[in-house]
């Protein structure tokens, strides 16, 4: 088994997907032999070429056409790891290798009841205009108590927003906690987002509202779309 399932997804930009593989590739053996990459297309229209190379990448495909599926794209990514602990960030960010790597080797003594979060470099929110210190979306879980304990609740797909800030409240609900890893800079954002998309957060909002009212309950049904694997 592997040490950490490293697991992202992405719709378009098939370039920046490229790029970023080719960053994976070039990291040392001594990294890659205890890590795997699991990458979902959210139903893209522009695709990447992907080939196998020397990463334990796999890479899955999203058939059913749902606008804003994050949701369901990092669920198929939990439930196709096969790590101790998953590391969840989003395709325009690129990790500084030094920092991933001192992590990795201390892994085994972390919590597995806490969700750890890190520091990002120079990121803006772009709902509020106003500077972040870490995402919400890049953070590590041990695989096994983020399935027993959270998930993604797809009912927040075909909408915007508020997956990302209700999925830790069902993790907490579930005995969960969350930190702060430590103060290094575990990220850099690229800067690079799909434009001319529905962004209105009015419907989900609502929804977290709702869900949190009723106690954040575990999601039970998953993966309500239909998948391939590529490689």
């Amino acid at each position: 088994m592997k040490k950490l399932s490293i697991i992202s997804h992405f719709y378009n930009h098939p370039l920046k997907v490229e790029n970023q593989i080719k960053f994976w590739e070039s990291l040392p053996d001594i990294f890659l032999n205890q890590v795997e990459f699991i990458l979902i297309d959210d139903c893209s229209e522009d695709k990447p070429t992907i080939k196998t190379s020397k990463i334990d990448l796999k890479y899955y495909e999203i058939v059913t056409d749902i606008p804003w599926n994050q949701s369901g794209a990092r669920n198929l990514g939990t439930v196709q790891a096969q790590g101790e602990w998953a590391l969840f960030f989003d395709i325009d960010q690129i990790f500084i290798y030094e920092h991933i790597f001192n992590l990795l080797r201390s892994i085994d003594n972390l919590n597995t009841s806490v969700m750890y979060y890190f520091k990002i470099k120079e990121l803006i929110d772009i709902t509020c205009n106003k500077s972040l210190t870490h995402h919400p979306n890049t953070f590590l879980a041990n695989l096994s108590s983020f399935k027993n304990m959270a998930m993604y609740d797809e009912d927040f797909s075909g909408y915007y927003g508020y997956e990302d800030l209700y999925m830790p409240k069902v993790w907490e609900s579930n005995g969960g906690t969350r930190a702060l890893f430590n103060d290094f800079i575990y990220f850099e954002n690229i800067e690079f987002g799909t434009t001319n998309l529905d962004r209105d957060l009015s419907r989900n909002r609502e929804l977290a509202n709702v869900k949190m009212l009723e106690g954040c309950n575990k999601p039970e049904k998953l993966i309500r779309f239909k998948w391939k694997k590529i490689i």
